[in-house]
């Protein structure tokens, strides 16, 4: 194990407050320092204006009102709702899209393309003992990612079983 360089630095009085209250937990003062900079290692392309946007998004998604929705999705959605296209084409459009989402998921695994969906705050994730357990807020949110995650298994090769419940879906993987 190398050696770690030591280093001081000056704080300014508001610095100096941030820092305080982020050690007053009893985290140390070097490794909150340590997170600090990975931070703004990761985050330092973005200007002002992509950090405010980055907080109205968290600010949205966190209450639980909002969710991010393909933009395919939502044309066909609006066409159905302006009489342009049939509802009955509703089906057939949401696989279509779900089969051009397998192909752009090829070489994810599947716990990134839930942790995606999960993002977009049609439901809430977690592990059970055979497999994924998706908790929806609605049986209509339910029905249309079941369909989209069947289609997108289907594209993708996967073997795969979905079980419902009243709020839930349980799914499996096979090799």
């Amino acid at each position: 194990m190398s050696v770690p360089k030591r280093t001081s630095i000056a704080l300014d009085p508001e610095s100096e407050r941030i820092f305080q209250e982020l050690t007053s937990g009893g985290e140390s003062q070097s490794n909150v320092i340590r997170r600090a900079l990975r931070l703004y290692y990761e985050f330092r392309n973005l200007e002002r204006k992509d950090l405010d946007r980055l907080k109205v998004y968290w600010e949205m998604l966190q209450s639980g009102e909002h969710v991010v929705l393909d933009l395919d999705h939502l044309l066909v959605l609006l066409k159905i709702a302006e009489g342009s296209e049939s509802p009955t084409k509703w089906p057939e459009s949401h696989k279509a899209v779900a089969a051009n989402h397998a192909e752009q998921f090829r070489g994810m695994g599947i716990d990134q393309i839930l942790v995606r969906l999960e993002a977009c705050n049609f439901f809430r994730m977690s592990m059970g003992q055979e497999g994924y357990v998706l908790v929806f807020g609605s049986p209509e949110i339910k029905r249309f990612i079941r369909t989209f995650l069947e289609e997108i298994l289907r594209g993708m090769d996967r073997r795969f079983e979905i079980k419902e419940d009243l709020t839930k879906l349980r799914l499996k993987l096979f090799p």
